[in-house]
């Protein structure tokens, strides 16, 4: 059975004595990589589906499993389905068990890049309340470090920042609409020419 600390060690590697990942695995997290994409789909599909069934109930238990869990469901799946509708479709399930995970307070239990992604569902959901929760999540983790830890978690703050923004502009992901099929307003397809798409 699949263990789910190889996969974190897989997405994260080895964090350094200021509790950084090492540039390898960073530089792959957010950039449009095909072959980092079949890489994840080859060794990991099959595990995002049965996520996608709870099948992995059992990973809950440990704060790490949780987050491999939300890894599984919010960034896998945007590696594996990149520019379709599947991409998006277990987020829901996802920002559950991130919920689930905050209220039994295994997030603080994290190393605090690893907490950075367990907060993602909030960051990619299009109800303005999940982004307020995002932003103000990652506020606070910023917040409670410094050095080059903190400024690498302010990237994170920024981000979410940026996420927050564009779903009180419009309401929803823009970048989302083609492979959502959904039609694209006048002022969605001006920012869309200069947009962030966030590899989508």
């Amino acid at each position: 059975m699949f263990d789910w600390k190889e996969l974190l060690d897989y997405w994260f590697g080895p964090l350094d004595e200021q509790g950084l990942p090492d540039a390898f695995h960073r530089n792959r997290w957010f950039r449009s990589d095909r072959k980092f994409d079949q890489e994840i789909r080859r060794r990991f599909l099959s595990l995002v589906l049965f996520a996608s069934e709870e099948g992995l109930e059992h990973w809950r238990t440990a704060a790490g499993g949780a987050l491999a869990e939300i890894l599984l469901l919010d960034q896998f799946t945007r590696n594996i389905f990149r520019g379709a509708a599947l991409a998006f479709e277990h987020d829901r399930l996802a920002r559950q068990l991130c919920r689930r995970a905050m209220d039994q307070g295994q997030d603080v239990q994290l190393p605090a890049v690893q907490r950075a992604f367990l907060y993602m569902p909030f960051q990619h959901s299009e109800k303005i309340k999940d982004q307020e929760l995002s932003v103000e999540c990652y506020r606070q983790l910023a917040a409670s470090h410094n050095g080059l830890l903190g400024d690498f978690l302010e990237s994170f703050l920024q981000s979410a920042r940026d996420h927050h923004d564009i779903i009180a502009r419009f309401g929803r992901f823009p970048h989302r609409n083609r492979a959502l099929g959904r039609k694209s307003t006048e002022q969605e397809l001006e920012y869309l020419e200069g947009g962030r798409r966030f590899g989508q």
